[in-house]
């Protein structure tokens, strides 16, 4: 049981007599009911009384995480924002309920005694009461600053040396070392100094957490300009002339030696240095949080990236204002934010820019700006009238208020002058001048002795002028001056920022509702949503693309290589007119010999009847008729050797079936033996992979190349890998149809209905390209241009070449030198006459080479239009409504073996290649997209959407802040209740117990 304080024991003491005095009626009745009993009874009420009250406070914290819960649900729900506004503010009214000033005084007290004496010892422990380093020892007891002449050894040496040591709570005095031992302290006195340093030191801590928290907002994350500019604290810059020793002064606060040196101009950059005390930790490490570099213990090997990153800058530059953060974490550094400037030069050399000078002083002056701190580096052998670093300082900051002046290479000048420039009132400071030694000072003992070397605590306690009153010298002096400078502008600056930070995110929150209206999203969401819609979609595709379409696309694609055969065995053969005309023909033969057979019948009957009459001219009616009948006999004999100018030269033969069935063959060999395996599964490949990329091309991976080209990779190694089995399958399976095909009567039906169908499209095609080519040109120089091509072409000659040698000839008679008369003459003759031709006659110089090229296509499409009509027409015959007459019908006939090459090809395709790329798909997609991504590549993938990633920088921007928000209102209540308890303190310091001994003396 904690020991009560002596205010509390005398009021209870108190309440006791004044009880037993005027509720006791009887001596022996008080004799029995001692002071003790009765003290101990009324603690155990009052106790009760106060004990009850903490009901209250536990049943509005119950409500208040009640609410967060229901809330945080709704959240996930998407609940309107009018029910999740109003969970907020009835849990914002039940928190002031709980934190108001009087139920919190009330539900707190019956802890205050149980406190007090852990707050005692935790203060002592704070101040170092318990003994060893930092417990406030003085010269006497071998500390800080003993002398060691004068015997000083006692106490336990610092780890990192005199000046290398963190401050402790209970040593933020100005003087660097009193040479009296401190007078003891009170537990009361620790309680109400120790605890509001504590508390400073604290604030300091965690405002520098919140100042790197702040650090990551920046306006562009708003997408505009905002007060953002005000979310600053305040920090530590560090300016001065080059050479006058920033650097050593940064190093002796560190403790260690970790800036870039050199004789050339080596920060170019401003440094950002933040300093954290970690007392827990033993170890000392920095982290370059831009470069992603953590833990790094070798100090030697910060300085090369220091050195590094400083001369990443070109010497043209010479200055960037690209600052280098810098963080390092050792349990013997004060919580700091300091800032390294490039020093101030006076001359440029030959290989720096002109504007050096002015540009080192332009980025010196961003930073010297309201709320930060300056820290103005002097060296001890420049008169301060002469110092850059104190100019600057006058033009910021013209009063002196948060300029602090360090004095450096104190050990330079002799120490009454040094005594005297750190006294001095000619340049006055609010803060004043510190001066510091931060390398070891080199001296004789003696006339004849050796030189020995000195710290900068022997070289100070050496000097008596250094110990009169107003003289702050020592880096640990200037450690703790920083340290108090720093957070009392932290703790005046909080309010400010508090406002700054509530009025920037209650800017983030309504561009987020303006512009999103609210919309919750977040990188993982988003992944998953895109690739549910590229599921989706390929699951359409899926569903959409089964076997008869797959059947429909291979049964177009062999069609399209039907006509190609037909084109280039049947269409482009000069026989083709008498396959088509012998087609029809025999149509028409059919209908005249049912006629001739009824009319024979007739003449048969009345032939006796004119037997007798023509009987007198037998002889000569014989003769003529034999004669006859033997010409015609010699014409049959030639066959289709004079079939093209005899009546009967379009006669049938046994050559023509056996020259057509040939054809046939052929025809069939192109299509069976072409490589239909290898051709139908990659056009069903192509086919496929065209979908993907269709997929893949929209939103919202349009935003996302990388993530489409992995898409396209896995999906072409999926078909890949079933590109050749599949392809030997579907061979195997066609390969019957490459020696023998059977033919039904109603295949062969619906063959001759497509193929139909195809030679109407080819029309179609032909019509067209027609008229697009007589759009282009006008139509009278177009039929000149045909006629003059037809007349060529019977002449045997070609337009285009003949055309061509023409230019070739005047292209070489116009590049030739002056020629003679008779190499003249023979040129004309030469151009007179091409190919036995008279060239001016002909006229070719008239029309253009693109006119003739059109010419020449006209006359084509017209010849191929012709064929098509014919072959029509030959499909429309009855010669080709039997499977038997499929030498004549070729395009049916073909359409037959494509549609059984699509039927067998498609089995194997569907199973070996579709299926399986429909079951992997899925499966791949998630396996490369989704599982085992990092929350960066995450956030990269979503931040590659410009919508989106705008978005997630406002959400980000909105958690930062009201992160920083939550923290800043924890330290404003942490600062009222410090303040409070400061208050409550003093008022019971003077009101203690004296006045109750005057009205019960006998107690």
């Amino acid at each position: 049981m904690a020991r009560p304080s002596l205010a509390d024991s005398t009021s209870r003491r108190f309440l006791a007599a004044a009880a037993m005095r005027y509720y006791v009626p009887s001596g022996p009745l008080r004799k029995l009911a001692s002071g003790k009993v009765l003290l101990k009874l009324l603690g155990s009420v009052m106790h009760i009384l106060r004990a009850s009250m903490r009901l209250p406070v536990m049943l509005l914290t119950s409500g208040i995480a009640s609410l967060a819960y229901v809330e945080y649900k709704l959240s996930q729900m998407r609940a309107p924002e009018w029910v999740t506004g109003s969970l907020e503010k009835m849990r914002g009214w039940m928190e002031g309920i709980r934190d108001s000033e009087w139920l919190r005084s009330t539900s707190s007290n019956t802890q205050d005694d149980e406190t007090d004496d852990e707050h005692d010892r935790a203060i002592d422990m704070a101040r170092g009461s318990s003994g060893g380093w930092g417990s406030g020892m003085g010269p006497a007891d071998g500390g800080i600053g003993s002398d060691p002449q004068a015997g000083g050894s006692g106490g336990i040496p610092p780890p990192k040396g005199d000046y290398y040591t963190s401050p402790d709570p209970g040593s933020l005095d100005d003087d660097y070392a009193e040479p009296q031992k401190p007078a003891p302290t009170t537990n009361s006195a620790r309680r109400d100094g120790g605890t509001d340093e504590n508390a400073l030191m604290e604030l300091t801590k965690k405002l520098l957490e919140i100042q790197t928290i702040l650090k990551t907002v920046s306006d562009e994350d708003s997408g505009g300009k905002s007060s953002s500019g005000s979310l600053k604290l305040p920090s530590i810059v560090v300016i001065g002339s080059q050479s006058s020793g920033k650097s050593s002064v940064l190093e002796a606060i560190v403790g260690q030696e970790f800036l870039p040196k050199g004789t050339n101009m080596v920060t170019r950059r401003p440094i950002e240095l933040t300093l954290i005390n970690t007392p827990d930790a033993a170890e000392e490490y920095g982290e370059f949080p831009q470069l992603g570099l953590d833990r790094i213990r070798d100090f030697s090997r910060i300085q090369r990236t220091l050195y590094d990153l400083n001369m990443s800058v070109p010497e043209t530059e010479c200055v960037s204002d690209k600052p280098i953060e810098l963080r390092i974490y050792s349990p013997h550094v004060p919580d700091l934010r300091l800032v390294d400037l490039p020093g101030y030069i006076q001359v440029v050399n030959r290989k720096q820019p002109p504007v050096l000078k002015q540009k080192i002083r332009d980025l010196c002056e961003t930073y010297l700006k309201q709320p930060n701190i300056i820290l103005a580096v002097c060296a001890a052998d420049v008169d301060l009238a002469n110092s850059e670093a104190l100019k600057a300082s006058r033009r910021n900051d013209p009063l002196g208020m948060r300029t602090i002046g360090v004095i450096t290479k104190v050990d330079t000048t002799e120490p009454d002058a040094a005594v005297h420039m750190l006294t001095q009132n000619d340049y006055p400071l609010h803060l004043g001048y510190i001066g510091v030694v931060c390398k070891p000072v080199q001296e004789k003992a003696g006339i004849t002795s050796h030189a020995v070397m000195l710290s900068e605590a022997q070289y100070f306690n050496k000097h008596p002028g250094f110990q009169q009153p107003g003289v702050q010298i020592g880096v640990g002096t200037l450690r703790r001056k920083l340290v108090r400078v720093l957070e009392e502008s932290m703790r005046q600056n909080l309010s400010t920022l508090v406002d700054a930070v509530r009025s920037e995110l209650e800017e983030t929150r309504y561009q987020i509702k303006v512009q999103y209206n609210d919309e919750r999203v977040s990188p993982e969401s988003y992944m998953a949503e895109s690739l549910d819609v590229l599921k989706q979609k390929f699951k359409a595709f899926q569903q959409q693309f089964g076997k008869p379409q797959l059947r429909a696309e291979v049964q177009r694609w062999l069609e399209s290589q039907v006509m190609n055969v037909c084109a280039e065995l049947y269409w482009s053969d000069p026989a083709v007119q008498d396959l088509s005309n012998h087609v029809t023909r025999s149509r028409a033969a059919g209908w005249w010999a049912d006629i001739s057979t009824k009319v024979g019948q007739t003449a048969t009957a009345a032939a006796s009847v004119i037997t007798e009459l023509l009987a007198a001219n037998t002889a000569k009616e014989q003769k003529g008729p034999r004669l006859s009948k033997q010409s015609d006999t010699s014409k049959d004999a030639n066959g289709r050797g004079r079939a093209k100018n005899g009546a009967d030269a379009n006669e049938w033969s046994e050559n023509d079936d056996v020259y057509w069935g040939h054809q046939l063959d052929r025809a069939s060999a192109l299509l069976t033996k072409s490589g239909v395996g290898r051709w139908t599964t990659q056009m069903v490949v192509d086919l496929l992979m065209d979908n993907v990329v269709s997929m893949v091309d929209a939103e919202p991976f349009v935003h996302h190349a990388d993530t489409r080209t992995a898409v396209l990779n896995f999906s072409h190694a999926i078909l890949r890998n079933k590109y050749h089995s599949t392809v030997d399958q579907v061979e195997n399976t066609i390969k019957p149809f490459k020696y023998e095909v059977e033919i039904e009567p109603h295949e062969w039906s619906k063959a001759r209905k497509r193929s139909a169908a195809l030679i109407d499209n080819e029309i179609r095609l032909c019509r067209q390209a027609l008229q697009k080519v007589r759009l282009s040109t006008p139509k009278k120089q177009l039929q000149q241009a045909v006629q003059f091509v037809k007349g060529a072409e019977k002449r045997g000659l070609d337009p285009l070449s003949v055309q061509a040698e023409i230019a070739r000839r005047n292209a070489e008679q116009a590049t030739s030198s002056q020629p003679e008369a008779s190499d003249a003459a023979s040129a004309n003759s030469d151009s007179h006459d091409i190919a036995g031709n008279n060239v001016e006659d002909l006229g070719y110089s008239q029309y253009s080479p693109r006119l003739l090229r059109q010419a020449q296509q006209v006359l084509m499409v017209q010849d191929r239009l012709s064929i098509l009509h014919m072959r029509r027409k030959a499909l429309a015959s009855s010669a080709c409504a039997s499977p038997d007459n499929k030498r004549f019908c070729p395009e049916t006939f073909l359409d037959v073996v494509a549609e059984k090459l699509a039927y067998n090809a498609v089995l194997f395709i569907n199973y070996e290649l579709l299926q399986d790329f429909f079951f992997q798909f899925p499966r791949e997609l998630d396996s490369n997209l989704y599982y085992g991504k990092t929350l960066q590549q995450t956030r990269d993938f979503a931040s590659q959407n410009p919508h989106i990633g705008q978005q997630l920088k406002l959400i980000e921007r909105r958690q930062r802040l009201e992160l920083v928000m939550t923290r800043l209102n924890e330290l404003v209540r942490q600062q009222a209740a410090v303040e409070q308890h400061g208050r409550k303190r003093s008022h019971w310091s003077t009101t203690a117990s004296p006045s109750y001994s005057n009205p019960f003396p006998g107690l």
